[in-house]
């Protein structure tokens, strides 16, 4: 069974964004503008960047020696190891940082089915994902130091819209960086009718209060120091919570409350109290915690452990809440796809090098990452029209890899074979990429389904 192409709109767009990008005259303009190229040089800067892509394709890091020997094979250029280590410098950084973000800029949505999670323009899921980096880059990016974690790390903080593909932000940082730490100025890039999953590390109270303003929706776990407060302004006990609940044998219960105590937001409440085991778990967790820290666990910790707390303000009509934590689970998707930066692209292994190759190398990788991502996209929107199946991201980007040497050829230099190259990946996708269901779990399939 194969997807008849033909020249459909997301192929047209695909194509031409893929030479706005990529074609070799804009490039080179980009590497003049960047001061990048200021000379006349054999080495060219496509090539430079076609390298860049070539070394983005290894899951790991590609040595210097390594990527002189792929420019000689290429391109038939002699360059040494040095030379070619010489040429990363902050005008190269300008170069390759200047490519990637016109990439995102001009990315092509991929909606999978047009009632999914309709009543929301976008579904707004962001983490960050850290890792260790050599010691000699902490004066660029500071990691958490003591024992057993280095001097410096970065952090990749990533937004994407759940509903097209898209990615809405990514932005390096120090490893040491709290993830709450612009949240509320990030707050004002929020639209109206926009869904946003957050975890508690994004937590604040007046993000959530101009996600409200905006008219936008929230779900968020609740932070354990916020203040609740019932609708007459009485602060709420979780002790006599969990009490009431477990003597008339109720799991789930909601409650119209107001949240922070200056400033008193009104929201939806929604308690589930968590099995035995895993409150001792929890328990057994902050106690180790605050025996280092030399803290006591407060009473009213110990309550709100017993149960998972969260906030919504979508109406009770549009989303019960007994769903609230299926559609939270979405926020998994972006564990997902950490797992798949790290384990299949290595985007985590660094080898001891200066800051600027660093940096570009790591663009390269987030920028190959991308482009695979709108392959997928553009292919998943006929592959479900087709067999009414949702496809496995891991096990397509897992082909991509092995499929980057053509893909790289198609960029560079035959922009015109890009029907084609699709047509070729998607009938690969279509026999074996699909999302398994996994049996006594709740995963994407489920909440896809039921939220078309």
């Amino acid at each position: 069974m194969y997807i008849i192409w033909g020249n459909s709109k997301e192929i047209t767009l695909f194509k031409k964004q893929i030479n706005e990008v990529y074609n070799p005259k804009v490039i080179q303009q980009k590497a003049v503008d960047s001061k990048f190229y200021t000379r006349s040089s054999k080495f060219l800067p496509i090539q430079f960047f076609d390298i860049l892509l070539y070394n983005a394709a290894q899951s790991g890091q590609c040595s210097l020696s390594q990527s002189s020997n792929e420019i000689f094979d290429s391109f038939g250029i002699t360059i040494s190891k040095q030379a070619y280590d010489e040429r990363f410098d902050d005008t190269a950084v300008a170069f390759v940082k200047s490519i990637f973000e016109e990439q995102l800029q001009k990315q092509i949505a991929g909606i999978v089915h047009p009632n999914f999670l309709k009543k929301f323009t976008r579904v707004r899921i962001k983490d960050g994902t850290r890792f260790d980096l050599p010691k000699r880059l902490k004066d660029h990016f500071k990691g958490f130091g003591g024992k057993n974690a280095s001097e410096a790390g970065v952090c990749i903080q990533f937004e994407f819209d759940l509903k097209t593909g898209s990615i809405l932000e990514i932005e390096l940082t120090d490893a040491n960086k709290p993830d709450n730490k612009d949240v509320s100025i990030k707050a004002e890039n929020i639209k109206k009718g926009e869904l946003v999953i957050r975890d508690l590390g994004y937590f604040m109270l007046d993000a959530v209060e101009k996600i409200i303003k905006k008219e936008a929706y929230i779900i968020s776990r609740l932070n354990a120091k916020a203040k609740v407060y019932e609708p007459n302004g009485e602060e709420i006990s979780f002790e006599k919570v969990y009490q009431w609940m477990s003597e008339n044998k109720i799991t789930h219960f909601e409650k119209s409350v107001l949240i922070g105590q200056k400033c008193k937001i009104p929201i939806r409440l929604i308690l589930n109290i968590v099995p035995e085991d895993e409150y001792k778990k929890r328990m057994r967790k902050i106690e180790s915690y605050n025996k280092k820290k030399g803290h006591q666990t407060t009473l009213d910790y110990k309550s709100r452990a017993r149960f998972n707390l969260f906030i919504t303000n979508i109406e009770s009509e549009d989303l019960p809440s007994e769903e609230v934590y299926t559609l939270y689970k979405l926020r998994w998707q972006i564990e997902l796809i950490f797992k798949i930066w790290k384990s299949i692209y290595g985007i985590d292994k660094v080898q001891p090098m200066k800051y600027q190759r660093f940096i570009c190398t790591l663009y390269a990788k987030l920028l190959l990452l991308q482009i695979n991502n709108q392959i997928i996209n553009t292919i998943q929107g006929k592959i479900y029209k087709k067999f009414n199946k949702i496809l496995s991201k891991n096990k397509c980007f897992k082909t991509l890899l092995i499929y980057s040497a053509k893909i790289r050829k198609v960029l560079m230099d035959k922009p015109n074979k890009i029907n084609q190259l699709l047509q070729n990946i998607a009938n690969m996708f279509s026999k074996n990429h699909w999302l398994e269901k996994r049996k006594g779990r709740i995963n994407f399939i489920d909440i896809f389904n039921l939220y078309i």
